[in-house]
C-alpha cells in the first residue's frame, strides 16, 4: 500500500506497455482513461507493434505513441535491449504491463523505470515492483478484464468508465474520400461485411456471407473488408455473390480510414475480430457471430448490436484442439437469421 501512496503522489509520465492485436489495444482504452482520471497532469505514452501504432494514435487519453517493432529491428534480447535503451532518456515514472508476456516487464526493469506494475505471469512477477493476478475471478467483458491491472494503484475497476472511443483524425477522414471515389463508397447508409477472423474456426461460412452479400447487392450499397492477406478469400466470395471488385476492401484501408469508414456505416456484419471493436468505438451497429471465443468476454455491447451464436457444448474452444464439429459452431447461423438481425433495428439480442 505504501508503494501507491508513493506512485499516486509522484507520477508525471506514464508508460503504457502493450504489444498485442489490434483489438487488444483498443480494449485498453479504459484503462487509459483511469489512469488520466488518476493522474490528470501526468503525460502518458503508450509502447505498442507497428500494426497497432495507429490504433493508439487515435486514443484520446493517450499523449504520445512509439513502436516496439519485437518481430522486426527489435526481435530477441538484443533488440528488447535497444528498446530499453531508448526509454531510459525518456525517464518514466511509471510502467504498465498491460500483456501477460514477460517481454514488457523486463524492458521496463531494462529502461530503469522505477515503478513496474503488471501481470505475475510468465515470471514477470521478478521484474515488477508491483503485480496483479493474472487469475480472472470471474467471466468479465475484457475492458473489465484490463482494468484489473490497475488494483495495485488503488484504481477502483468495478466503477470505471469501459466504453471505447477513437479521435479520427481529419487526415483520415479526407483519404478515405479520394479512396471512396474509386470504390464508389457512399457518404453513409452501406453495410459492411468482414467474415474473416484471425482463425479459420471464427471464419463466416463462405456460402453465407455471399448469400448476405447477394441479398443487400441488389438493395443498398455493401462492401468486403479484410486484410491484404485475405485478398483471395475475399474475392472469392465477391465472386460467388457477384458483387462488384470495387466492393472488395481487402487491406484497401487503413486503420485510420477503416475506423472513419465504419463510423459512417449503417452496420457491420463480422466474426469476432479487430474491426468489430473499432465498430464500437466509433457507433457502427454491430453484428457480431460467436463460437469458438466467449461473446461475454469479447462481444459488441452497443444498444442496437446482435449477438449470434449457436450452443456448442464445447464452446468456447478459443481454437484449440480438434473440431468435432466442423467448425459449425459460428457456420450453424444461416444467412436467413443474419439478415433478420440485420434489418430488425429497433431489438438487440445478446447470446
Amino acid at each position: 500500500m505504501s508503494e501507491s501512496r508513493l506512485v499516486l503522489k509522484d507520477i508525471k509520465k506514464i508508460l503504457i506497455i502493450d504489444l498485442a492485436f489490434i483489438g487488444d489495444v483498443l480494449l485498453a482504452t479504459p484503462v487509459t482513461r483511469a489512469l488520466k482520471k488518476a493522474y490528470p497532469d501526468a503525460a502518458i505514452t503508450m509502447m505498442t507493434i507497428p500494426l497497432t501504432k495507429s490504433m493508439a494514435e487515435m486514443n484520446p487519453y493517450v499523449d504520445d505513441v512509439i513502436v516496439y517493432d519485437k518481430r522486426g529491428k527489435d526481435d530477441g534480447l538484443t533488440g528488447m535491449w535497444r528498446v530499453a535503451q531508448r526509454l531510459k532518456p525518456m525517464q518514466f515514472d511509471l510502467a504498465i504491463c498491460m500483456n501477460f508476456a514477460v517481454r514488457g516487464a523486463v524492458t521496463a526493469w531494462l529502461a530503469g523505470i522505477p515503478h513496474r506494475l503488471g501481470y505475475d505471469a510468465q515470471h514477470a512477477g521478478f521484474f515488477l515492483t508491483m503485480s496483479q493476478s493474472p487469475i480472472r475471478d470471474s467471466i468479465k467483458h475484457e475492458t473489465q478484464n484490463h482494468l484489473e491491472v490497475l488494483r495495485p494503484l488503488g484504481i477502483d475497476d468495478s466503477t470505471a468508465d469501459t466504453s471505447l472511443t477513437l479521435d479520427i483524425p481529419e487526415s483520415a477522414n479526407e483519404t478515405l474520400k479520394e479512396k471512396s471515389k474509386k470504390n464508389h463508397i457512399p457518404d453513409s447508409g452501406y453495410l459492411v461485411l468482414c467474415p474473416i477472423g484471425s482463425y479459420e474456426r471464427k471464419n463466416i461460412f463462405q456460402a453465407t456471407a455471399a448469400h448476405i452479400l447477394h441479398h443487400y447487392s441488389v438493395r443498398r450499397a455493401i462492401f468486403l473488408i479484410g486484410g491484404k492477406t485475405d485478398e483471395h478469400r475475399l474475392s472469392e466470395i465477391a465472386k460467388l455473390a457477384r458483387l462488384p471488385s470495387n466492393n472488395v476492401l481487402a487491406g484497401t484501408l487503413n486503420l485510420k480510414e477503416l475506423a472513419a469508414f465504419l463510423k459512417n456505416a449503417d452496420c457491420l456484419i463480422t466474426c469476432d475480430t479487430g474491426p468489430m471493436h473499432i465498430a464500437q468505438a466509433v457507433g457502427c451497429r454491430t453484428i457480431a457471430l460467436f463460437g469458438p471465443t466467449d461473446p461475454k468476454v469479447w462481444g459488441p455491447r452497443g444498444e442496437h448490436d446482435v449477438i449470434l451464436t449457436t450452443p456448442f457444448d464445447c464452446s468456447p474452444c478459443w481454437g484449440k484442439g480438434k473440431c468435432s464439429h466442423a467448425f459449425a459452431c459460428v457456420g450453424s447461423t444461416t444467412a436467413t437469421e443474419i439478415i433478420k438481425a440485420v434489418d430488425n433495428k429497433g431489438q438487440a439480442i445478446h447470446g
